[in-house]
């Protein structure tokens, strides 16, 4: 598992998030991706096979839909 955490967006229409999930940088392809997290500041992506290294992204969206540009992006390795 790999849980994610990242400051909260100080949007008043904040809606929630949406994390990105892939195996190559700036490629978010992983099955279910973008797994939507609601209005949290933590989300865990479970099942993740080891051997692989998974790169992340965030972006926010608001009650109309309207999606931010997406997060820098993070990387980790799972042995």
């Amino acid at each position: 598992n790999v849980t994610l955490t990242w400051t909260a967006n100080g949007e008043p229409d904040l809606a929630g998030y949406k994390v990105y999930v892939g195996t190559a940088s700036g490629t978010y392809s992983l099955p279910g991706s973008p797994f939507v997290a609601g209005k949290v500041t933590s989300y865990t992506v479970s099942n993740l096979p080891k051997g692989q290294t998974y790169y992340f992204a965030i972006s926010a969206y608001d009650s109309a839909g309207n999606e931010s540009a997406l997060s820098a992006e993070v990387s980790k390795t799972l042995y």
